[in-house]
């Protein structure tokens, strides 16, 4: 007897079927192993990655030591113009002493001048130059509005001394009839002059100008002068302080110098 066989689809005799019907139920078998096998390899991975995720979800956020610093100096500033009330930035860079960490007073920095020397003075003050009696060069610093100024040149005379006797010498060097002396005295290998002065040429008309003059031998064996400026409406403190920094981080053309303290 022969009967047809829907998966093979052809006719086949009774021996026929009963081999069909064995490799059918064997080939199912098979399929059930492999199911169960699928199921189990998922079963698996799912179980692990459920461990590993809650395990991620319990690691510890990036500390602050991972992320970029402040500098001291900067954080510094920042408490600083906080407990002022303010934004440090907007602090004029004459507020009077300040010291911070580099030994500068705050808002002051040094460079290097085109003639080669190294001065101290506030951030941001322009530069011109000109060439004096004797054709000494001559570099003017100021701020906006030039009602201070700082000035830097090579003395011609031998010694502080001489250069102020002959600077006093109205012979020498004629003055406004303001002009009066307040102090001479001496300094670190030089003198210090302060005076007040009328109406200084090629200079803003800003009142009575209060003048600190320093004049001194530097590390090249050289006299120099730094002359700090100031108006009628500066505090005086201030034209020290420039004078005082300018004199205090100079460094002649070509020399190495220590920073001071």
């Amino acid at each position: 007897m022969r009967v047809f066989d829907d998966d093979r689809q052809e006719w086949v005799g009774h021996e026929q079927e009963r081999q069909a019907v064995a490799l059918h139920d064997r080939d199912a078998a098979r399929q059930r192993a492999a199911w169960r096998g699928a199921v189990t390899v998922l079963a698996v991975c799912g179980l692990a990655f459920g461990t590993w995720a809650l395990g991620w979800k319990d690691e510890p956020e990036p500390t602050a030591y991972l992320l970029a610093p402040q500098s001291s100096a900067n954080s510094q500033g920042s408490q600083n113009g906080q407990e002022a009330g303010g934004d440090s930035a907007e602090r004029s860079p004459t507020d009077g002493p300040s010291p911070v960490a580099d030994g500068l007073p705050r808002g002051y920095e040094t460079l290097t001048d085109a003639r080669g020397f190294r001065v101290a003075l506030p951030i941001g003050w322009s530069r011109t130059s000109t060439t004096g009696q004797g054709g000494i060069g001559v570099v003017n610093y100021r701020n906006y509005g030039a009602s201070q100024r700082l000035q830097v040149y090579e003395v011609s005379e031998p010694t502080p001394e001489a250069s102020f006797r002959d600077f006093l010498d109205d012979t020498k060097v004629p003055k406004s009839p303001s002009f009066q002396k307040l102090s001479l005295e001496t300094i670190d290998e030089g003198q210090r002059l302060t005076y007040v002065t009328g109406r200084i040429e090629d200079e803003p008309d800003v009142g009575p100008w209060y003048v600190v003059d320093d004049r001194f031998m530097a590390a090249d064996g050289k006299l120099y002068a730094v002359v700090g400026y100031g108006s009628g409406a500066t505090d005086r403190a201030l034209v020290r302080q420039l004078a005082s920094n300018a004199r205090a981080w100079f460094c002649p053309p070509g020399s190495v110098c220590q920073d001071p303290g």
